[in-house]
């Protein structure tokens, strides 16, 4: 099975970061492509410079926030794959989310297609933050709601570091 097979499966709670090769070749790949991916996605929201920056962020949360997390629980031998697993699954919620971003100019958009496409962006973070924990969760032999938690940290933490050094970008 192929990795964007198991990163698929990954996304129907089927598959673990074990499941993934322990290849820092493959992480550079797959950071290409969420870093990547994610400015495509975010320029039709943003200006080009401050996706890029946005994206940057969000990678460097995620890596830092997994290592303290792992690092705490002395399983440092499990970021690699762990990592991998979650910029892995990040790339396709990014393009998952595209066709949503780029629906076109918001303020253009009808009350109806608004409710629409606010629900199904808020069940897109839902489902982001409940993937994040099935990976924590084996990434750190814990229980789901404590796995849901830190997912849930993790989304606010990016959330609230992007408005802060990119205050432009919450218009």
């Amino acid at each position: 099975m192929s990795v964007a097979q198991k990163i698929i499966i990954m996304l129907l709670l089927k598959a673990a970061p074990q499941d993934l090769p322990y290849s820092a070749v493959l992480l550079m790949r797959i950071i290409f492509l969420y870093v990547f991916s994610g400015i495509v996605v975010v320029s039709g929201v943003v200006e080009p410079p401050l996706a890029v920056g946005r994206m940057l962020l969000n990678l460097v949360i995620i890596l830092f926030f997994s290592y303290v997390l792992l690092s705490a629980l002395n399983l440092q031998a499990r970021y690699m794959q762990t990592v991998t697993a979650l910029i892995g699954t990040g790339i396709m919620f990014n393009l998952l989310a595209w066709p949503v971003l780029s629906y076109g100019n918001m303020e253009q958009v009808s009350g109806l297609s608004m409710q629409v496409l606010s629900l199904i962006v808020l069940l897109l973070i839902s489902w982001e933050i409940l993937v994040t924990a099935h990976i924590f969760r084996h990434a750190l032999n814990t229980k789901m709601t404590q796995a849901v938690l830190l997912s849930m940290s993790l989304f606010f933490v990016t959330l609230t570091l992007s408005q802060l050094v990119f205050p432009e970008s919450s218009s």
